[in-house]
């Protein structure tokens, strides 16, 4: 469902926006701290602050759906992936570095836009990360325009 050009976007320099739900299906949003494609089995993996996004996280469970919104910030252009979680773990040490490196990434890129540091401190973070690992089973273009919230077929389409 994934081809290379949409993986290479969700793994680049992009905001990455998560949404569980509840009991009572209301979302538990937050954000994801960088992005792992894994060609070999199809899978996603998200790195989510458990202490900044406490019940998104809670509710982050084997089985339970995701949605995952990845946005370039320069152009808007972006994607929407759902899908059921297959696993939730801490972060390891390889994660962990991959995640401080996203933050370092998104604050650059976020700087040259003229976003500061401080207004993004309430939203990005890789203290106490955990690794949600999904399969995609929806995948949509939600670019603001005409072809916003088209779903995509099995080939996906190039991301730039």
């Amino acid at each position: 469902m994934i081809e290379a050009g949409v993986a290479s976007f969700i793994e680049g320099r992009v905001m990455i926006l998560i949404a569980t739900r509840n009991d009572a299906h209301r979302p538990m949003i937050g954000r994801a701290t960088g992005a792992r494609f894994d060609s070999d089995n199809g899978r996603i993996s998200l790195l989510v602050s458990a202490s900044q996004w406490p019940d998104a996280v809670a509710h982050a469970v084997p089985e339970a759906p995701i949605s995952a919104t990845f946005v370039k910030p320069d152009n808007y252009k972006a994607y929407q992936i759902k899908g059921p979680i297959i696993e939730v773990r801490a972060a390891d040490t390889i994660d962990q570095a991959r995640g401080s490196r996203y933050v370092a990434d998104m604050l650059a890129e976020m700087g040259a836009l003229g976003v500061s540091r401080l207004q993004l401190s309430s939203t990005l973070s890789d203290r106490n990360l955990v690794r949600i690992t999904f399969f995609p089973r929806d995948l949509f273009v939600q670019t603001p325009g005409p072809e916003a919230g088209r779903r995509l077929g099995d080939s996906g389409t190039a991301a730039s």
